[in-house]
């Protein structure tokens, strides 16, 4: 004890949180050495009791094994290999608790897996690649040749089908289908039956699931599916190149007996067996594989799990049921040649009904260019409604008529309607009509058509050629030019006598008087009858005319005064001719007043003569 308290008295400076931890174990010891002496507190005074060194040697004592401990810690944390080694000896134990309790320590380590994997295939792909290699190697080699197969089968059949008449029934029925046309030749050429589909456990070799065709016979299904299972471990451990460095690791995947072919698709937990009669097309083993990548998806659990009971799989044999498909080989029927007559009857009614549309068709289509060679013929339309063909567009009313056309063609009337709308055509030919539907020239007037328009020559009275000018002020713009300038004028013999006669007639008044007076009844009969014998010649050569009565006055009085007077004048003079039998429409009034006299002058003689009614006779409208 004496040895241990001098080298506690000898002990190296310590720091000062050494230092705080010792005064408080100091006051512990001082509470502890109270109790067993109560003395001591007299003889020790407090203030002195952190210089004690009997206390250091007492806590040196009593905290030897602590201190061991804490060194040895010490010495662990310091030295990167020992805390390595007992990080490393607890950390499998972390992660699995840590793992069982959340998902957290997965969601904080797989970015730094990721990475590190990412890093570790840059630097080294090859490492992948040998990796990958015993997996994909043998699983794309058998895709491409499963590929290979069908395709060359399938050029096959195609090739031989190719060129006859079934062929090409079944090229429409890809083109159709929207298929490929070996496709269909294998649909149609591939004669097969799957009678039974086994599901095997992998590890087990026990039967999972068994289903088959109705008619279809089977020996014990767990005796097929142990010898099955037996078969594929005897191949597999024959002649499975994996035990021995190599690189394949499959099993059987295809035995023929004669007729019969044993199909295997193998899964992570359970294979498929489908024995199949005659030869089934590629896609049959797309549909096993189809299936059973289904029933993994949907059983996934129950399948890894498996030991023997099928209660929890009993629904996948359903998914396994609709692989039991068949394909027939096609009986081709011989039938009478008596059958053939119908379908003949019936191409050569339909022959014979497309000719016919043809050939209306075309009838039509030279009516239309007939219509359109018409001069004020414009067709806009011409198509098929409810069985009958409607012709339309524009139609000038001097135009020639549609029907008299269709009458020309072979078509018949009631298969074909029109519908017209009117309109004014500027064509030569129809101004040409017109003017003479119009004007009426008289047999010596000849109207022809040129490049430029209508021209007019021969000879022609007067009132003609002014009446073929007012018809030529009523033509639109953009009008044919109609060229008048050929024409001669010839009056009529009978239309000029009385057209002197009757201008050459005066009607005399008194002063300031508006009837005539007696002596004037004879003037008045006479031109009365010339009136009426003008009328007759008008009619008879088709011209309008006009006799234009115009009263007169003298200078002397007022001008409005004299004015009303002339007017007035006329007027009687007209109720007088009308009273004497002349046309009413014949007559037209006019007062002059002292503008237009006879002999100017303010004598008796000249003022008498001014005090008139004159004739005017004029042709036109």
């Amino acid at each position: 004890m004496n040895a241990r308290l001098s080298l506690a008295a000898t002990s190296a400076h310590r720091s000062a949180a050494e230092q705080d931890q010792s005064r408080r174990l100091a006051g512990l010891l001082l509470e502890l050495a109270r109790c067993v002496n109560p003395d001591i507190a007299i003889e020790l005074p407090p203030a002195r009791l952190e210089d004690d060194p009997r206390m250091d040697a007492l806590r040196d004592v009593l905290m030897e094994r602590e201190k061991a401990a804490l060194a040895r810690l010490q010495q662990k944390f310091d030295d990167p290999r020992e805390f390595a080694d007992a990080v490393g000896s607890v950390l499998p134990a972390a992660f699995t608790l840590a793992a069982s309790r959340s998902d957290h320590l997965g969601q904080v380590i797989a970015p730094t897996v990721e990475r590190a994997t990412q890093a570790s295939i840059r630097k080294n792909p090859r490492t992948m690649v040998d990796i990958l290699y015993p997996v994909m190697g043998p699983a794309i080699r058998k895709a491409i040749a499963e590929t290979l197969d069908g395709s060359l089968q399938s050029l096959n059949q195609a090739l031989k089908y190719s060129l006859s008449w079934r062929g090409l029934k079944w090229r429409i029925e890809a083109w159709r289908s929207g298929t490929t046309f070996g496709d269909v030749v294998l649909k149609h050429t591939a004669v097969y039956r799957v009678d039974h589909i086994f599901m095997i456990h992998r590890k087990t070799g026990l039967l999972i699931s068994h289903v088959s065709r109705d008619d279809a016979s089977t020996q014990d299904p767990q005796l097929v599916s142990a010898m099955l299972s037996a078969i594929q471990d005897f191949v597999r451990d024959s002649f499975d190149e994996s035990a021995s460095g190599g690189t394949n690791s499959g099993g059987i995947d295809t035995l023929r007996l004669g007729d019969m072919l044993l199909w295997i698709e193998e899964g992570p937990s359970a294979f498929l067996a489908a024995v199949v009669h005659g030869n089934p097309p590629p896609s049959l083993r797309v549909r096993l594989r189809e299936s059973l990548a289904a029933v993994h998806a949907e059983w996934a659990a129950p399948l890894e799990e498996f030991e023997g009971d099928t209660e929890p799989l009993e629904q996948a044999g359903e998914r396994l049921r609709p692989c039991l498909i068949s394909q027939g080989a096609e009986h081709q029927r011989k039938f009478s040649p008596l059958l053939w007559i119908i379908p003949l009857a019936l191409l050569i009614a339909l022959g014979y009904w497309l000719t016919l549309r043809v050939i209306e068709g075309r009838r039509v289509d030279s009516y239309v260019e007939s219509l359109q060679a018409q001069p004020g013929i414009v067709v806009t339309n011409a198509d098929r409604r409810g069985g009958k063909w409607l012709v339309s567009g524009l139609r000038d009313p001097l135009a020639a008529q549609p029907e008299d056309l269709l009458a020309k063609t072979k078509l018949d009337p009631t298969r074909v309607a029109g519908r017209w709308e009117p309109y004014q055509a500027l064509h030569p030919a129809i101004i040409l009509k017109r003017m003479q539907a119009t004007l009426n020239p008289p047999p010596t007037v000849t109207l022809t058509q040129d490049a430029t328009g209508v021209r007019a020559s021969g000879t022609a009275p007067q009132y003609w050629t002014d009446k073929a000018r007012a018809f030529l002020l009523t033509l639109p713009a953009g009008a044919p030019k109609v060229d008048l300038s050929a024409l001669q004028d010839v009056q009529d013999p009978d239309y000029l006598r009385l057209h002197d006669a009757i201008e050459a007639r005066l009607i005399h008044f008194e002063n300031n008087v508006a009837r005539p007076s007696g002596s004037q009844e004879g003037m008045l009969d006479g031109a009365a009858e010339e009136m009426r014998e003008l009328i007759q010649v008008s009619r008879t050569h088709g011209f309008p005319v006009k006799v234009t009565i115009v009263g007169h006055a003298d200078a002397t009085g007022k001008e409005n005064s004299n004015l009303a007077l002339s007017l007035g004048r006329a007027e009687v003079v007209r109720s007088m001719l009308r009273a004497r039998g002349v046309d009413p429409l014949l007559l037209a009034v006019r007062g002059a007043g002292p503008l237009e006299p006879l002999k100017p002058g303010a004598s008796v003689d000249e003022l008498s003569m001014n005090r008139r009614v004159s004739f005017v006779v004029s042709t036109g409208e």
